[in-house]
């Protein structure tokens, strides 16, 4: 399982939400696909954002990163994206062209993760994002909350959980939360989407 080197990352594949333990080669993967963006963007700051940035917090395991730019120069910015191999989100109620999501995949020592990357409008929700993940590395309580209810959405169900029922179930523990970090809630709290928040 490699990646063309004219197409760096692989492509994505909507799955089931299962709750996995941290994966410290996370950290690795968002970097690698950080440089790779910067090679072809090198104004963009590329910050990983969502559960696999906060070290021991588990999660679906998806490598949520974020960056942001003037409004006028997203579709360039998803042009190259594509380019690199990244594809557009699927499932319902994807993320507008104004603020999308991109998604692909990426294989280190055989092992395959996935994707999402955020492009912000500046000035919006990145840096509200990186309050909570940077929340969430500090005070231990609130990140193992964070797990426990993650764990009971999926101990829950009786069948396997969609990503966007997911998202939606833990949406107001992290309304809560965020007010707990005087963050002002992000407009993504106010709709479904598959974000790994």
């Amino acid at each position: 399982m490699t990646q063309p080197a004219t197409r760096p990352i692989g492509s994505y594949e909507r799955r089931r939400v299962s709750i996995q333990p941290w994966d410290p080669r996370v950290v690795e993967v968002a970097a690698a696909v950080a440089a790779l963006v910067r090679e072809r963007r090198p104004e963009l700051r590329i910050e990983h954002i969502g559960s696999t940035a906060v070290a021991g917090l588990p999660g679906k395991g998806i490598v949520d990163l974020g960056t942001e730019a003037p409004p006028e120069a997203i579709p360039g910015i998803v042009e190259t994206l594509y380019e690199l191999g990244f594809g557009p989100q699927p499932g319902p109620d994807p993320w507008p062209a104004t603020r999308p999501m991109v998604v692909g995949s990426y294989v280190l020592d055989g092992r395959e993760y996935r994707i999402h990357l955020h492009v912000h409008p500046l000035g919006g929700d990145l840096e509200k994002d990186v309050r909570f993940r940077d929340g969430l590395r500090k005070d231990p309580q609130l990140a193992q909350a964070y797990a426990g209810i993650k764990q009971q959405i999926t101990d829950d169900a009786d069948t396997p959980v969609d990503a966007v029922f997911y998202q939606e179930a833990k949406g107001g523990w992290i309304q809560a939360a965020y007010r707990v970090l005087g963050i002002d809630l992000p407009q993504q709290a106010r709709r479904p989407h598959e974000a790994d928040q």
